[in-house]
């Protein structure tokens, strides 16, 4: 199985799991697209969203939905991935969790506000909405000038690059979003934390970035 399939697979299962254990409001089942693995209903939004506030950003993924999963609490995952022609190597991908930049409209939900056990951390009034996204890059790009082939960024800092030591594959990044954003949630709904990976990725970092602080999964 090509590895591009694999990934449209592991999408599939884990949008799947997502909607069983009842932590998926709104989702999107996952496309091929010329050579990229996408979302039904994706177009790419980031050249004129630039610069804009986060509120302006989230709002325009949400109307459009322009995502793979909402979550109840109205947090959005992207998982998008780019294979070369004949879908055997990756080339990019670009994960992200996108919070809701506001809470008010989830707390005055009388539902959810009546399951405040489960989502009660998330919508505390004093946490503040971050950016999370983890992006590869097997192109021309130059690790030496702080660009590393697999990286971390936080909150949109263009220059926020935390080294990771490879790829990462779409379970490992919703289990990742799911353990540290959502144990409560998760856990009270059952999310299966032993679903297993069915593609694995070689190892890709610069020895300059293995000297860096790093996430090695």
């Amino acid at each position: 199985m090509k590895k591009q399939d694999k990934i449209l697979r592991e999408v599939k299962r884990v949008t799947q799991e997502l909607i069983r254990s009842g932590l998926a409001e709104e989702y999107n089942f996952p496309i091929i697209q010329n050579t990229d693995v996408v979302w039904e209903k994706y177009h790419d939004v980031s050249l004129y969203l630039k610069n804009m506030d986060y509120a302006t950003i989230y709002k325009e993924i949400e109307e459009g939905h322009n995502f793979n999963i909402k979550l109840p609490d109205g947090g959005m995952l992207q998982l998008m991935y780019r294979f070369n022609n004949r879908g055997t190597e990756l080339l990019a991908h670009r994960l992200a969790f996108y919070p809701s930049p506001s809470y008010e409209i989830y707390q005055n939900d009388a539902e959810l506000y009546d399951a405040d056990y489960i989502y009660g951390d998330i919508l505390n009034k004093d946490v503040l909405p971050v950016i999370m996204r983890i992006d590869y890059c097997n192109g021309e790009i130059d690790s030496e000038i702080h660009h590393p082939y697999s990286h971390i960024t936080l909150g949109g800092y263009k220059n926020c690059r935390i080294p990771a030591d490879r790829p990462i594959a779409p379970l490992q990044f919703v289990k990742f979003i799911m353990e540290h954003f959502y144990y409560v949630p998760s856990s009270k709904l059952e999310f299966n934390f032993s679903l297993e990976s069915i593609i694995t990725f070689d190892r890709h970092i610069a020895d300059c970035d293995m000297r860096k602080s790093r996430v090695v999964v």
